[in-house]
């Protein structure tokens, strides 16, 4: 009897197992669209600290400097790269654009090292000459250089990535170029990255005047 009770025990067991719906592994989550600095092949050492003055509570970026303003980009200051730094890239994006890629602000490259920062109001120019002059390339709405942030009305702040990468070389290309040129040109060149993470909402619309 103990025999065939353990025989009739092993059989529901295995019964149960194969009626039991398979385990569904989790969900990887969600991350969205990816940023300059993790496209980047090769991962900064060292670390930048990056910084605006510009910036009100919260990392607010001003109206002024947004699309609803006048679209002046604001100054951005970073700590000195390390030993061997001969430039520097600034990547400034969106991820929460609704697109499947982030939409780009600004794209600045080739900054020389003897440089820690960049003033308010740069000119759109592929190339800003003078002692510290730069590159700069194509934004997300075809233009060069800085273009300020405009997410629609009724969305919730958008975040702005302001990334900065300290190179081991100036980087092999033109003014005017795309952020896949630069990116492709500077990932085995990266000795430290930082980033400074500021967001904006766009303003209420204002109420129509009354006639009286």
């Amino acid at each position: 009897m103990p025999i065939v009770r353990a025989l009739m025990l092993s059989v529901l067991f295995a019964g149960a197992a194969a009626a039991a719906p398979a385990r569904q592994p989790a969900a990887a989550p969600f991350q969205g669209p990816a940023l300059a600095q993790d496209k980047v092949l090769s991962r900064a050492i060292d670390s930048i600290s990056v910084s605006s003055s510009a910036l009100g509570p919260g990392g607010a970026i001003p109206l002024a400097n947004s699309g609803y303003g006048r679209s002046l980009s604001f100054p951005v200051s970073w700590s000195g790269g390390p030993k061997g730094t001969k430039a520097y890239a600034l990547i400034m994006e969106d991820p929460d654009s609704h697109l499947a890629q982030p939409t780009l602000h600004w794209l600045a490259y080739n900054i020389p090292a003897s440089a820690t920062s960049l003033g308010r109001a740069i000119k759109n120019r592929i190339e800003i000459t003078g002692a510290h002059g730069f590159m700069q390339g194509i934004n997300s709405q075809g233009g060069i250089g800085y273009v300020g942030p405009h997410p629609a009305v009724g969305d919730p702040p958008h975040h702005y990535h302001i990334q900065v990468f300290a190179l081991s070389r100036t980087l092999p290309v033109s003014p005017g170029a795309t952020l896949d040129q630069v990116i492709q040109a500077m990932s085995d060149r990266v000795l430290a990255e930082g980033e400074l993470v500021a967001v904006f909402q766009a303003p209420e619309p204002k109420p129509p005047r009354s006639g009286n």
